[in-house]
């Protein structure tokens, strides 16, 4: 007998008598589909993976609820090695005579050890050991035919751009985990290739979806994470030459930057982009960035300036003005819906700075520009087709006015402008929205209490607590 290391996991699939790939997908679809999980499946590699052990951490939360409702385990559990003896036949003097035949028997009774899995309840045979390595070598022999085909490239691409198109319309809750997910399929056939031109197309795949995951991490509020994404995904971009992906990456870093309280560095980003020499689109939306950086500083004259560059870049942009992040379009596309945000908030944000400085005229004034900027953002967003519409950044627009309004001490006004936020879902209640938020708490406390005043407070306590993204680790939001 030798002793080799397996999980408990090869263990209970063995015992259960659905250690075949194909016959393991078929009972954990059921299960998924039991537990309203419809579409999770997973691919060969990764269950083998699963069986050897060879993951970091655990699965995603969806896949581990499955596992654990089909063998009635915890995760942690069914990831851990145990020592088994994998067990040449005692009948055969040749040691060289062993025992192929598949073990069956014991199905779906889920063993239950009281103190750790015993080793001797589910031994490995080389029959086991062999159909896996032939389950293996299958799935290579796939990969080496068609994974770095023109229609592996094409279904890559495909799901890339499903996810930036889709992204402002979905919950970041959701939507992280599929971007982690296709990101770690670009970097295996990544690795799988030599060919120059895929592996362009591939690093700029895997510069998309680290410029997406950014998004999604500084929505979650995990603005250091961002800025790491961003990072890698200026690393990919200008590893091949693409001038808009590294703007975008550079300036992602630079929103990561100011959202964690660090304008300074914010501005260095914002730097290190114009070495790209962005212009059109791209100098639009860097323009809107470092407005928003500046009003962080809390510099009037510099962020109205930005704010007047932006628009200038974009009345500037030549009417063909086109490249491959255009067309994944989505989150890369940066239309005026954004851009009008950005300024509502970054002149609301001046306000929040200098409000101590300001006279009744001079809060008139920037009050009124907010107003003017979130309702053009309102307006064009309204006449999108719905699939285009975001409901997190058409909250954020709310959010603006509501705050200017109540500036001007418009307490009904701001409340009924809030109205339609309410229902957003909790999973859409993300880091931005919860930020204008709390930015509402400052006027709201400088006007005189009513009951109009204790309603709306109410119902913004109400809308704060059913944020999903409250749940995240301390110092995350």
């Amino acid at each position: 007998m030798k002793q080799v290391e397996e999980t408990y996991l090869k263990q209970l699939v063995r015992a259960r008598d659905v250690l075949p790939y194909k016959r393991f997908v078929r009972v954990y679809e059921k299960t998924a589909r039991d537990l309203e999980l419809r579409g999770l499946s997973v691919e060969r590699r990764q269950y083998l993976r699963w069986l050897a052990g060879e993951v970091k951490g655990l699965p995603l939360p969806d896949a581990c609820a499955v596992l654990q409702a089909m063998f009635g385990q915890p995760a942690d559990k069914l990831f851990t090695k145990v020592p088994v003896q994998v067990n040449f036949p005692a009948s055969e003097p040749n040691p060289e005579v062993i025992d192929l035949s598949p073990r069956r028997g014991a199905v779906w009774s889920t063993p239950q050890p009281s103190a750790g899995p015993d080793p001797r309840a589910v031994p490995a045979t080389l029959h086991e050991l062999m159909m896996s390595a032939a389950e293996q070598s299958r799935d290579s022999a796939a990969n080496a035919e068609t994974a770095l085909g023109r229609s592996t490239l094409e279904l890559l691409e495909g799901d890339v751009i499903t996810l930036a198109r889709t992204y402002l319309s979905q919950s970041p809750v959701v939507m992280f985990p599929k971007i982690s997910e296709l990101r770690t399929r670009v970097e295996a056939k990544t690795r799988q290739s030599r060919q120059p031109d895929q592996l362009r197309d591939l690093s700029f795949m895997n510069g998309v979806l680290c410029a997406l995951l950014a998004e999604a991490s500084n929505d979650l509020g995990m603005h250091h994470m961002a800025n790491d994404h961003a990072r890698a995904a200026w690393v990919h971009a200008n590893n091949i030459g693409h001038v808009p992906l590294a703007v975008w990456a550079r300036g992602m870093q630079a929103t990561s930057a100011y959202w964690n309280n660090a304008p300074n560095d914010a501005l260095v980003a914002i730097s290190r982009a114009e070495e790209h020499r962005p212009t059109g689109v791209p100098a639009a939306r860097l323009n809107s960035i470092r407005a928003r950086t500046w009003s962080h500083l809390g510099n009037t004259e510099r962020t109205l300036q930005a704010v007047r560059d932006a628009q200038e870049a974009r009345a500037t942009a030549p009417d063909d003005e086109h490249d491959d992040l255009a067309y994944v379009g989505g989150v890369f596309d940066w239309d005026r819906v954004r851009e009008e945000r950005c300024a509502s908030t970054a002149v609301l944000e001046l306000i929040r700075r200098r409000h101590a400085e300001l006279d009744q005229r001079a809060l008139q004034r920037l009050t009124n520009l907010i107003l003017d900027h979130a309702d053009r953002a309102r307006t064009m967003s309204q006449a999108e087709p719905a699939e285009k519409r975001s409901p997190i950044v058409e909250a954020t627009i709310l959010l603006d006015m509501a705050t200017a309004r109540l500036l001007l001490g418009d307490v009904s006004g701001a409340h009924d402008t809030l109205r339609p936020i309410f229902s957003l879902p909790g999973d859409m209640r993300t880091f931005p929205v919860l930020h204008r938020l709390r930015g509402i708490r400052a006027p709201l406390a400088q006007i005189q209490t009513t009951r109009a005043v204790q309603e709306l407070a109410e119902a913004l306590r109400d809308f704060n607590a059913g944020s999903t993204v409250r749940a995240l680790p301390p110092g995350t939001s």
